[in-house]
């Protein structure tokens, strides 16, 4: 083997390491955008088809620059997406979190630049004499090694988009506490688990699209007041109230929240939710605040729900209802089920349908229904605002 082919070989196998992570995240993005999921796969593709060919063919300078110049774009995108935020997408000009995975994933692409660019240089291909081939073979086998842990290590912590405001808005389930019990179901719902994160547009006409944006902008409007926690106090959604029965909930279950941490609140209201309307703008039934590292309270969306009543069949197909499954008995607070049965003492109930309207922009307008908080879409929707 010579020093070029093995310099290659390793920039093989960190680049398609940083493929495994671009595979690995692509579920996340697809379903904030279907556009950026489709991103993460192509560059997979690319990533891989790049790898399998200089490994198994001699690769010419064009093509090694061609990869390096590839990955270095890819860094210098990924930094723009951390410091000023991308300019287009459900979080146009919003800067994204930094995780483990992006920085893992980077810091593959980088190495594997650099050896390309590295091996360019090397033109004469010297033989590696003795015991080398056997050394090339290890430290192949090695940076292989490296690479799967790095990547496996990566794809295993928390996804930095999700890890604060939609992770602690449907960890804790408290909203499904909330919703009641005994409702029945509609066209577009199903259990939490059953129901897309995203509506299914495609098919969905122009009067429905009007209809669904028409809902979107009068819940905006008829809520806007309770931008303010304190006329939203006032009104019967106690928000320091709910914010501390969920920080209690978390501790009573050992999760609770680090400091500088976003947390999602639910904010119900008695009087509503017991006077037989039903997606009311005016009379939601819960507020959702996002709770900021800061301490402030900003209004992200709302909550719906039917709480014995069968939901109507409207805004269809972006209005999908979904209920919850718990535990409840047993002098316990109220939990899921694990592993498809209740503790021992308890009994399974079914909650209220209910469904999240997200304060976005409208011509973000899927994201507004979507079954876990948008999280992009409602950071540049409340930047809009300030």
């Amino acid at each position: 083997m010579t020093t070029r082919t093995l310099l290659v070989r390793c920039a093989a196998l960190l680049t398609a390491g940083a493929a495994l992570v671009h595979v690995g995240v692509a579920g996340q993005h697809f379903s904030e955008w279907w556009a950026a999921g489709l991103f993460f796969l192509v560059v997979a593709a690319a990533q891989i088809g790049w790898a399998l060919w200089v490994w198994s063919r001699p690769a010419t300078r064009t093509i090694l620059l061609a990869g390096a110049a590839g990955s270095v774009a890819l860094v210098l995108l990924w930094v723009v997406s951390r410091t000023s935020g991308l300019p287009f997408g459900p979080g146009a000009g919003v800067a994204e979190r930094v995780g483990a995975a992006d920085v893992v994933c980077g810091v593959l692409e980088v190495l594997a630049a650099a050896l390309a660019v590295v091996a360019t240089a090397t033109e004469r291909q010297p033989r590696l004499a003795g015991p080398a081939p056997r050394r090339a073979a290890g430290i192949t086998a090695g940076v292989a090694a490296l690479v799967v842990l790095a990547g496996g290590t990566a794809l295993a912590s928390p996804t930095h988009d999700h890890t604060d405001l939609a992770a602690s808005a449907t960890a804790g389930h408290d909203h499904a506490a909330d919703a009641g019990s005994g409702a029945g179901t509609a066209g577009g719902s199903g259990h939490h688990h059953d129901v897309p994160n995203l509506p299914d547009t495609s098919k969905a006409t122009a009067a429905q699209t009007a209809a669904a944006r028409d809902l979107l902008q009068r819940t905006i409007a008829a809520t806007a007041a309770y931008r303010d926690p304190a006329v939203a106090t006032k009104a019967g959604f106690d928000v320091q109230a709910a914010y501390e029965r969920k920080l209690a909930k978390l501790e009573a279950a050992g999760r609770a929240p680090k400091d500088g941490r976003v947390m999602a609140i639910h904010v119900p209201n008695k009087a509503n939710r017991t006077d037989g309307r039903i997606l009311d703008p005016t009379k939601p039934e819960t507020l959702v605040y996002a709770r900021t590292a800061q301490g402030k309270f900003e209004l992200v969306g709302v909550m719906f729900t039917a709480e014995k009543q069968t939901p109507p069949a409207l805004y269809q197909p972006y209005l999908r209802w979904h209920t919850h499954t718990f535990c409840v008995g047993g002098g316990k607070p109220k939990v899921k089920p694990e592993n498809g049965s209740c503790p021992a003492g308890t009994t399974e109930r079914e909650s209220g349908a209910m469904t999240h309207v997200w304060f976005v922009s409208p011509d973000q307008l899927a994201q507004a229904f979507a079954r876990k908080p948008p999280v992009k879409a409602l950071v540049a929707y409340q930047k809009s605002l300030a």
